[in-house]
């Protein structure tokens, strides 16, 4: 396991989440604990309030007189932890546990008449105290006085300590236990993923083909379809490429026998010859380099000026016949792909279409959420029905009486291929309509 590993990123997040999770629970559940403890305390001592407030009269004058002591005893032995006392309103003492021996308890400021309130406090011995106060009238009494009961609350912290360390030391051992849980669960939740690394280096070493997407789970299946689809794609690249080596041998034969004959001749006018063969070759290699380079589905290229751009130049053309060229483009129309191709497509479309219409020639582009229809439509005599197949294969010509070597459509079908679009002949009324379907991009990049 590297550093960097998807594996140990998720053994890291899933560890510290638990423990801050444990920490959270360790401290909510001490809290808790202490509450409760601390409600339990102030119960107590409420009732033992009232236990005292039960021991309290005044005679006929107002004075408070004490019946009769609290027979816990807590409160009868000194410095136990349990103190009661009772204050006049001005703080001075009259009356308190045999507990309290000689020392007193602090009188609590600005206390006001209502329910008993409770805080904590320092008392004899200087023991930490949970103290209930309560300022009472009591009946033909002349003044209020303040009741007060206390108890060492150095137990109850003791227990809230060691519920805490308790708790800690179970939750680390379950820390534990979930860490080992998350392991084998991010084990198991991975193994998919090395899965389809293994079924990559049998791509690789040819033992497959492609990914087989049966068998896998849903969350990694998409993953697989998208490698196939990039499998499909240098597929085409190859095989487009391999096709354009193969049509520029073809191309480049003719002028090396013209050469080849020309070497064996007289070389009367062999400089002529050279220079329009080399030329010849020359733009077949251009040519065909140029249609043998990968697709590239990055860029992206406006369609309007591009159509508009090659109508002009057909109209330039093919002006001695006054055919007329119009497109009908969105604005908003962009090819998902390099602009040389796009020119390519529609150059070929557009000479072959410019060679067969009688009058006019018209490109309509259509666009969807996610492709292209690119459609050259011409007023031409249209093909055969059984034609219309036959005409896209390389190097067939219907007419041999018009110029060319027969693999414009072709070149088209297979640039659109690259693209992973099609290319469709079918007969309109009248003529020949070639529509090409292409991936539709978003913002332009060029």
């Amino acid at each position: 396991m590297t550093t960097g590993s998807l594996r140990t990123r998720l053994l890291v997040a899933g560890g510290l989440g638990l423990v801050l999770v444990s920490a959270l629970a360790t401290w909510w559940l001490g809290a808790m604990f202490e509450r409760s403890a601390r409600t339990a305390m102030d119960e107590r001592l409420g009732n033992d309030l009232i236990a005292v407030l039960a021991l309290a009269e005044s005679d006929a004058n107002g004075q408070l007189h004490w019946r009769d002591t609290l027979a816990d005893e807590r409160y009868r032995r000194v410095f136990s932890g349990d103190y009661w006392q009772v204050l006049d309103a001005q703080g001075r003492p009259l009356g308190q546990s045999r507990s309290l021996w000689d020392d007193a308890l602090a009188a609590p400021t600005a206390l006001q008449p209502g329910p008993a309130q409770a805080f904590d406090a320092s008392g004899p011995l200087k023991q930490s105290l949970r103290v209930l106060a309560q300022q009472v009238t009591l009946p033909r009494a002349a003044a209020p006085v303040i009741v007060m009961v206390a108890t060492d609350r150095s137990q109850l912290d003791a227990q809230v300590a060691s519920f805490r360390q308790r708790t800690a030391l179970a939750l680390a051992v379950l820390i534990a236990l979930w860490f080992a849980v998350l392991v084998t669960q991010v084990h198991y939740g991975l193994r998919p993923l090395a899965e389809l690394g293994c079924i990559a280096g049998q791509v690789r070493n040819g033992e497959n083909v492609r990914f087989p997407q049966q068998g896998l789970v849903k969350e990694v299946a998409p993953l697989a379809g998208q490698l196939n689809a990039l499998l499909d794609h240098h597929q085409r690249m190859v095989v487009r490429a391999r096709r354009s080596a193969e049509d520029l041998a073809h191309a480049l034969k003719t002028p090396l026998t013209v050469l080849i004959t020309e070497a064996e001749g007289d070389g009367s006018d062999w400089r002529q010859t050279l220079r329009s063969e080399t030329a010849r070759m020359q733009a077949s290699i251009d040519r065909y380099l140029a249609a043998g380079l990968g697709a590239d589905s990055q860029q992206r290229t406006p369609v309007a000026p591009v159509v508009s751009a090659l109508c002009g130049l057909m109209q330039r053309v093919h002006a001695a016949r006054g055919l007329r060229f119009t497109c009908d483009s969105e604005d908003a129309a962009v090819f998902a792909g390099a602009r040389e191709d796009l020119e390519e497509m529609l150059g070929n479309l557009l000479d072959n279409a410019g060679k067969w219409a009688a009058q006019a020639v018209r490109v309509d582009v259509a666009r969807d959420s996610t492709q292209l229809r690119i459609t050259v439509a011409d007023d031409g005599p249209g093909l055969p029905p059984a034609q219309l197949e036959r005409v896209l294969e390389r190097g067939v010509r219907l007419d041999e009486r018009a110029s060319g070597s027969g693999l414009g459509l072709s070149i088209v079908a297979d640039i659109a291929e690259s693209y992973g679009g099609t290319l469709v002949l079918a007969n309109d009324t009248p003529g020949l309509q070639a529509t090409v379907t292409l991936p539709a991009g978003g913002e332009a990049t060029g």
